[in-house]
């Protein structure tokens, strides 16, 4: 999906409802069962549906909370299906050293990861951990010939060390 401005939970909802629902326009699932396979509550996954629908990336179809995606919504997953020049579908990949979109998604996570730390309930060992990987990533993020190897394993120490929905996404990033 290409670079956009939406919350952690907002962005691995819309990736999670066009997995399940792909190019099909007329395909609907509840937003509380998507939600549920989030790990988010029914108001939470009502609030995400909405910050969505008022972005105009989603519809809500039903009054039970059958949700779909825009047209809009399409267009960005239609625009990462397309292959533009490179690889940008949120993967990490293995190229090195790092190249101009594999640099703009790991400062856009480390952006969103830094915003959310402080709402994790990690313990003072984990979060010292956490800090090391998100420093070194940055340090990597400073050198002209940043490598990926070094990057991918920092993000997989903070994959092992955050809540659902940060370890789905930087599965994502990393696959």
């Amino acid at each position: 999906m290409p670079a956009i401005d939406l919350s952690l939970p907002s962005r691995a909802f819309l990736e999670n409802l066009y997995t399940r629902t792909g190019d099909d326009t007329d395909a609907q699932i509840s937003m509380y069962e998507l939600g549920t396979a989030m790990g988010l509550d029914r108001e939470e996954s009502r609030t995400t549906a909405e910050d969505l629908m008022a972005a105009g990336l989603l519809e809500i179809r039903t009054l039970s909370g059958g949700v779909a995606l825009s047209e809009a919504g399409h267009a960005l997953f239609a625009d990462t299906d397309a292959g533009e020049s490179g690889s940008t579908d949120g993967r990490l990949g293995e190229g090195s050293p790092m190249d101009p979109r594999q640099r703009e998604l790991v400062e856009q996570t480390l952006t969103q990861l830094k915003a959310d730390m402080g709402n994790q309930n990690l313990s003072f060992e984990a979060m010292t951990e956490m800090v090391a990987d998100v420093r070194t990533i940055e340090a990597q993020l400073t050198s002209p010939r940043s490598k990926t190897s070094v990057v991918r394993a920092c993000l997989a120490g903070l994959r092992d060390l955050t809540p659902s929905p940060w370890r789905e996404r930087l599965d994502s990033i990393l696959d």
